[in-house]
């Protein structure tokens, strides 16, 4: 049996290892062991923290595995291609990956394309002077996902606490800043193999708002004009280019404005986060994302076809700060909800939901008919 090594194994990686496993694989799964709800079902879990690439280098020696994988995390993507470097697997180069996991190497390689950035600049100190730039900005850590330590700032005193967050929550202790961006948001999703990139979907994103803008539902296909959606499509190949990525799945934040100018927000080369990669670009295309983006990290050119246009999205719950009460499901009363996941429990207490792991329950979407929107909040939760 051919193994493959998983790097992670909470919420987003379960999907990725139950497809690995349908496919035959021997799964090879490393992850902290706290949130690591696939360890059930891998063939043999190593409770190593994702960030310890030479210890779990050390292991893959021995096992000697076909391929190195995972999705939706950008910190797992830097022990996969580390390991794919040593080993001589499939894999982007360790240089593209600096590029598209920390957020101001990756706006200075974009700029020096001429690709469309906000205008930003580093804190790599809590000392460090600010530089004068207008007002509002966005503050965030180079190097989390999942809008880590990411919130909206108005004014220049309230900058020092937004920084001090978004140092606390940086592995490497370096901040962006950045200019504010107000718009719609989009993500187009990826596929790439020796450097040619495919469209496979165009995600349109909502958000609870500012200060800290965590996502809120997620739609495939998003509206938009066929210009607009060929401009962000030929931005996002351009930035994949430049930033080295070859191999893999990619999943690109946009923003574009009310004039339609479009500016990149990240580019992550890797599958997103909250479902969009693993579930719902199947559901609304047809193509399985999983299934080749485990046989590019085998070797394996991806068969690429789209069989289907249909809709597919997912709604998570919103929580504000308070005790949970009562949770009331009503996934059983709509024919288009898949799958629906329940985070919280009665009783327990809900800090401001600040990021993306601090949401209470999802429901996901599919639908023939066009954009499913419900009457009620899908997954309600009330808080006392």
């Amino acid at each position: 049996m051919k193994r493959l090594l998983i790097i992670g194994a909470n919420n987003f990686q379960l999907p990725l290892i139950k497809k690995a496993k349908d496919m035959g694989f021997e799964t090879h799964v490393f992850a902290w062991e706290e949130g690591a709800v696939g360890k059930s079902l891998a063939y043999c879990f190593y409770p190593i923290s994702i960030t310890e690439k030479e210890k779990i280098c050390d292991i893959a020696r021995t096992l000697k595995p076909v391929g190195v994988i995972s999705i939706a995390s950008d910190l797992a993507a830097i022990t996969v291609n580390y390991i794919a470097d040593k080993l001589g697997l499939i894999g982007n180069s360790l240089e593209s990956t600096t590029f598209s996991t920390d957020k101001y190497f990756m706006r200075s390689k974009l700029r020096s394309f001429s690709l469309p950035c906000p205008d930003f600049y580093l804190v790599d100190c809590e000392a460090q002077e600010y530089k004068k730039i207008q007002f509002p900005v966005i503050v965030k850590p180079t190097d989390r996902s999942g809008s880590r330590g990411v919130s909206k700032v108005e004014s220049y005193d309230d900058l020092p606490n937004a920084v001090a967050r978004a140092m606390d929550e940086s592995f490497g202790k370096r901040v962006i800043v950045e200019e504010y961006i107000q718009g719609q948001e989009f993500s187009v999703e990826m596929i790439s193999w020796k450097g040619e990139h495919h469209l496979l979907q165009i995600t349109e994103k909502e958000t609870f708002g500012p200060p800290y803008f965590v996502e809120k539902a997620h739609h495939q296909p998003a509206y938009l004009p066929d210009l607009l959606k060929q401009r962000m499509i030929d931005i996002v190949k351009k930035s994949l280019s430049a930033l080295g990525v070859e191999y893999g799945a990619s999943h690109s934040e946009l923003m574009l404005t009310k004039d339609n100018q479009i500016y990149i927000v990240e580019i992550g080369a890797r599958m997103g986060g909250d479902y969009i990669g693993s579930d719902l670009v199947q559901l609304s295309t047809g193509f399985d994302f999983l299934k080749a983006t485990i046989d590019i990290a085998c070797g394996i050119a991806p068969k690429i076809e789209l069989t289907k246009q249909d809709f597919s999205g997912i709604y998570y719950s919103n929580t504000k700060s308070g005790y949970v009460a009562e949770i009331i499901d009503r996934s059983q009363e709509y024919s288009e909800i898949v799958r629906k996941e329940i985070y919280v429990e009665k009783g327990q207490y809900l800090p401001q939901v600040r990021e993306s792991n601090q949401r209470g329950g999802c429901a996901i979407y599919y639908s023939k008919q066009g954009r499913f929107v419900p009457n009620e909040e899908i997954i309600e939760i009330l808080l006392t």
